[in-house]
């Protein structure tokens, strides 16, 4: 049986904004259905509320609480963590929209909008996402405000004026929040945020990744050198190195151990501190070869790749050491020369024809290397952006046919080549390059910076690197990707180059958010002890700082009383009331006092008529005061002889 028809719900049309503005922050990682099932229950929501519709019946709220339970695990296979509990919450907004009765109600629905709005903040903390999620919580405190202000409630410019007021005075204890309160190393409550539809280096590659992801301008990560930076032919930022090759991609090595391998660095260092991006993975992108890193926060494997005990989720920064000289794997395990001379039983027998050939007329691997990269270098290669699609056989279309590739191709070939020839070699993928900013002081490596080169092995040597593309294009390595690939192709950057004006914004705008990301989203433990030296705090520790956090939230409320209790003090008498209650002090010596009920006029009538002897200087003291209290015009001549009435009174 359906219940009665609600009455109409002051406040439900705020709510319901602040609600869209709240989940729409989640939109692009929602199920297409959540989305659709909220927008449903909040638009029938208002128009029952129009219509004078009932509320759905209690079985029905109850079996929608269930469905939706349901949905989100048969969905995610949980309904713990980030994306699971989001959809969950905005599932159940929906479900508390069909039982909105009174106010209380709203506020729940309310609440609900603020956890969405945190829930967003733990997904992303980029600078951009700030203003609106500010702006979400002024929605959504406005809208607590209009429901609890009742139907006779003050006006939206009122309402909107005292929100800001108050998110402006809470300012000051939120910011004592964020410098003092304890941070705990590690994702907040444990919580995993996937961010698995960012750009990035993948675990494996294949013809056309790196490509693709080279048209991507998003910074990839920063970098602060405390010393020379190194040029452009030395900026190589090793990423992942993939051993395996199934006669199209490569991908990195899995359940497999394999001996640790040393190396041997000479020269001069560079030391810098490098930013990465969140891309959901364990690697961390290093100059190469890395030589010294934070042991507790990343280690080497065995190719030389630097890595993390934990997926990277959220901005990371790491101090390292890196030199550009050096010796790597001077002595080759077996069971590493094993893995990297393996071909495919099948696929691409020109390409393995022509590393037997390479072996058979030149024996000696430098001649080997060297005549392959002639091959790129003399004969009719293209670097291009927009390669043609190859087939099953992809390393001999390209060497053979095609001829036009990016730089994943010339490494993929020439790696297997090279394995076909009898030498061990692996691919690399990372980064090269990096725009200096000099506003930030910092060098900028963006996703555009992408790239995929060869190490091959050889005696005495070790693991040498070869970059193929620079044999077709070396103004790459020099110049950048503008600067190798053709006016007419598609490259992020471009404008930019073109433009000082818009190159100058955008390095401002990284700027800013390499300031946001290391001086708020970076904000740490240590970050907070060091910011309590420089207060004067001689080496400060827990203590210290949950002293420092009472110190400054017991100065936050008294302050905050203090301002309350001067804005709500009673308002200062003006001098006609000052000069009767004056008037009124005289006549007590007479025994007149004024009636709890009794108006000045009243009173001085009264008193008028008690003592005849002053009935005269009273009625001229009652005529002045009625004409400054409600004359039209007072003026300073009527203050002033009402002053000299009073003065004048012997009572």
């Amino acid at each position: 049986m359906a219940e009665h028809a609600p009455t109409r719900l002051h406040g439900l049309d705020g709510v319901l904004i602040a609600l869209a503005v709240a989940a729409a922050a989640h939109v692009a990682s929602l199920p297409p259905w959540v989305t659709l099932l909220l927008v449903a229950a909040g638009a029938w929501r208002w128009t029952a509320d129009r219509r004078g519709w009932p509320l759905p019946p209690k079985w029905l709220r109850t079996a929608s609480t269930f469905a939706a339970a349901i949905a989100i695990f048969a969905s995610y296979r949980t309904l713990n963590g980030i994306e699971a509990g989001t959809s969950f919450l905005v599932l159940m907004a929906g479900v508390k929209l069909l039982e909105t009765r009174t106010s209380r109600d709203l506020t729940v629905l309310v609440f609900i909008a603020y956890f969405l709005l945190y829930a967003a903040l733990l997904r992303d903390q980029r600078l951009p996402l700030l203003p609106y999620l500010f702006v979400g919580a002024l929605v959504g405190t406005a809208a607590l405000m209009r429901v609890h202000a009742g139907a006779a409630g003050s006006s939206l410019k009122e309402i909107l004026r005292r929100t800001a007021a108050l998110m402006a005075q809470a300012l000051p204890l939120a910011l004592a929040l964020f410098l003092l309160f304890p941070r705990l190393p590690g994702p907040f409550w444990g919580i995993q945020v996937s961010h698995s539809a960012r750009t990035g280096l993948g675990d494996e590659m294949t013809p056309g990744d790196v490509s693709d992801l080279s048209v991507s301008g998003d910074p990839a990560f920063r970098v602060r050198f405390f010393g020379p930076v190194p040029p452009p032919v030395q900026r190589y930022w090793r990423g992942p190195v993939l051993h395996e090759f199934d006669g199209r991609s490569w991908r990195r090595t899995r359940g497999q151990a394999f001996p640790q391998q040393e190396a041997t660095v000479s020269g001069t260092p560079f030391d810098y501190q490098i930013t990465l991006e969140p891309h959901d993975r364990n690697w961390i992108l290093a100059l190469d070869l890395p030589a010294a890193w934070p042991e507790q926060d990343a280690y080497r494997a065995f190719d030389f790749q630097l890595l993390s005990p934990r997926p990277i989720t959220d901005v990371a920064s790491f101090r390292l050491r890196s030199y550009p000289d050096y010796v790597a794997g001077r002595l080759l395990p077996e069971s590493v020369r094993h893995k990297d001379t393996q071909l495919p039983p099948q696929g691409n027998p020109r390409s393995v024809a022509l590393g037997r050939e390479l072996a058979a007329r030149y024996g000696d691997p430098q001649a080997i290397v060297g005549a392959m990269l002639r091959m790129f270098r003399e004969q009719q290669f293209v670097y291009t952006l927009e390669p043609p699609k190859l087939a099953d056989n992809a390393v001999d279309e390209f060497l053979f046919e095609t001829r036009k590739g990016f730089c994943e191709h010339y490494a993929s070939a020439f790696t297997v080549v090279m394995r076909a020839a009898g030498i061990p070699a692996r691919v690399v993928t990372g980064y090269q390059g990096g725009e200096l900013n000099p506003i930030g002081g910092y060098m900028l490596v963006r996703q555009s910076d992408a790239h995929a080169w060869s190490e091959v092995w050889m005696e005495g040597r070790g693991w040498v690197r070869v970059d193929p593309t620079a044999a077709v294009a070396p103004e790459r390595i020099e110049r950048g990707l503008i600067g190798a690939v053709g006016a007419d192709e598609p490259a992020p950057g471009r404008l930019r180059q073109e433009s000082e004006l818009w190159l100058q914004t955008t390095l401002a705008w990284d700027a800013v958010n390499d300031f946001w990301n290391e001086r708020e989203v970076r904000f740490s433990a240590d970050g907070q002890f060091r910011l309590l030296e420089r207060m004067g705090f001689k080496e400060p520790d827990w203590r210290t700082l949950g002293l420092g956090m009472t110190a400054s939230l017991a100065a936050f409320f008294v302050g905050l009383s203090l301002y309350l209790a001067w804005k709500h003090r009673a308002p200062a008498r003006d001098w006609p009331a000052r000069l009767h209650e004056e008037t009124a002090h005289r006549l007590r010596r007479r025994g007149i006092v004024p009636g709890p009920a009794e108006g000045p006029i009243a009173f001085l009538d009264r008193a008028a008529a008690a003592c005849p002897d002053l009935a005269r200087d009273l009625a001229e003291i009652r005529d002045v005061y009625a004409a400054l209290r409600y004359g039209p015009l007072p003026t300073e001549t009527d203050l002033r002889r009402l002053k000299y009435l009073v003065n004048r009174l012997r009572a």
